[in-house]
């Protein structure tokens, strides 16, 4: 099957005026940062194109000092400097952006300057992106000259969880422009580290390629090995990152993360020097056969333009829990059931990770997809078994948003059973978390005490917060709670759970 929406292309220099990590970004991190060789690819300050009017070389200098008195007179003086563009090609805005100057944003859309679709990922405004890109799509994968796409100024802008919306649009996760890095790299240059491991960790599980090549060859698993983000190192394991891959200073990840001096890092160190130990996502099963065990086959796609890669995102979209749409869909169109997403995910894929059996049942009739996560969702033991008997490694395969496979029998009705069967056959439950959260946290939320027995039993940690459910860090009792589960409240207290 071809799809058409993805890209890993280096789009040369020429397609935007200038692209890379800020000087600010670059010596945020003093030595550890320089030694990757990073150094020589900050932006220059901003430069008025015409170096011979006093005013413009002024008003360029207010807004990268963030200087917003003067910034002020000089647009009373000359209100046309609101849209004017520097050297590099770049608006006010975006200088005032790679400058870190918060303020000198905020006044320029006080004084009516209105950001692009790209511009309005670095607010972010998500009500401003969503109307401009619904308006062009193709421009939410131009390039631009904050330094590449849509994609990645929201990942370098810390959208967290929100980098969705640009997927719904047509961006590509892995388009890389000029000497920039990758949005998920990039994701991991973000100052707070909680928001960097979100934006990337969204990325990832989203269908971002953790080896593209980057300036330096510093890859996201470097970043995270140095940044001492042990959740990231183990998921970019997990996904298929080089272990051994060295950067423009010769270091390998685990280089990186012993420059550290804090238990984080030492604890990433510890994770790459026994990264066997870290079970990798395999998709064997996902596009292998249909509801009848036949070779699952789907027309080809061919190339097709933003809008068209939008309407398919769209179906998958609906495939969540949209009966009826999804019905009517198909009825004009039976080749959306073999729709995939911006995301990586495919119409099945949608319906089975939210729990939507009637959805599933109806698409694998029009010839989805059977796949061991949404088999496991249907309860669908003889599937399940032929799966993990033609290929063991099946066991370790994810769902669309990195949906562990363990968490699927809470999600549907596999239930109990289901999960034995998976433990058996080697799934792992602290192995199995995106960000933390593992399936004792989905038995949590759905007040499954008995689900919570058995995975306590093979070693749930009772104590472990994860992000999957918000940004802030949940443990298994603080989602009982949250969702009135007053029995699995008073089962986890007494198991030993911290109040």
């Amino acid at each position: 099957m071809t799809r058409d929406t993805r890209s890993t292309e280096t789009l040369p220099p020429s397609t935007t005026l200038q692209g890379s990590p800020s000087r600010r970004e670059v010596l945020r991190g003093g030595a550890a940062l320089a030694a990757l060789g990073l150094a020589g690819i900050s932006l220059g300050p901003a430069e008025a194109a015409d170096k011979s009017d006093p005013l413009e070389v002024r008003f360029w200098r207010a807004v990268e000092g963030g200087r917003l008195e003067e910034l002020g007179e000089i647009l009373d003086a000359r209100p046309g400097l609101l849209t004017a563009r520097d050297t590099e090609g770049r608006s006010a805005f975006v200088v005032a952006f790679l400058a870190a100057r918060r303020g000198a944003m905020e006044l320029l859309q006080e004084r009516g300057y209105e950001p692009d679709v790209v511009e309005s990922c670095l607010v972010p405004d998500w009500e401003r992106f969503e109307t401009l890109a619904e308006s062009d799509p193709a421009t939410v994968r131009q390039a631009h000259p904050v330094g590449g796409t849509a994609m990645y100024a929201a990942a370098r802008a810390g959208a967290g969880t929100e980098i969705w919306r640009v997927y719904r649009w047509g961006g590509q996760p892995d388009v890389r422009i000029g000497e920039s890095f990758s949005p998920l790299r990039m994701a991991l240059e973000f100052e707070d580290l909680a928001t960097a491991e979100l934006t990337a960790a969204t990325l990832l599980g989203n269908g971002a390629d953790p080896n593209v090549s980057q300036p330096g060859a510093s890859s996201p698993l470097h970043a995270a090995a140095a940044r001492g983000s042990v959740e990231l190192v183990e998921m970019l394991i997990r996904k298929g990152a080089r272990i051994d891959a060295r950067d423009a200073g010769g270091a390998t990840p685990r280089d990186r993360a012993l420059e550290g001096d804090t238990e984080a890092h030492r604890a990433a160190a510890e994770r790459l020097a026994r990264h066997r130990e870290i079970p990798r996502d395999v998709s064997t099963s996902r596009f292998a056969y249909d509801v009848d065990g036949k070779t699952y086959s789907a027309p080809e796609i061919e190339p097709a333009d933003v809008a068209a890669v939008v309407a398919r995102s769209t179906f998958v979209g609906a495939c969540h829990s949209r009966f009826d749409e999804v019905r009517a869909s198909l009825a004009e169109d039976p080749d959306l059931v073999h729709a995939v997403a911006m995301t990586d995910e495919c119409a099945v894929d949608a319906g089975a990770h939210m729990g939507r059996r009637k959805i599933v049942d109806l698409l694998l009739e029009h010839g989805a997809p059977y796949s061991m996560s949404t088999a496991v969702m249907r309860g669908d033991f003889p599937r399940v078994k032929a799966l993990l008997a033609e290929d063991p490694r099946r066991v370790h395969e994810r769902g669309p948003h990195d949906f562990a496979l363990l968490w699927y029998p809470v999600i549907g009705e596999g239930g109990i059973e289901m999960t034995r069967l998976l433990l058996e056959a080697g799934a792992e439950v602290e192995y199995q978390h995106h960000l933390g959260t593992t399936a004792l946290h989905w038995a949590a939320l759905a007040g499954n005490r008995d689900m919570a027995e058995l995975l306590l039993a093979h070693g749930a940690d009772l104590h472990r917060r994860g992000r999957k459910f918000g940004a802030e860090p949940a443990s298994p009792l603080d989602l009982a709670r949250q969702r009135g589960q007053d029995e699995m409240v008073r089962y986890l207290l007494d198991r030993g759970a911290r109040a």
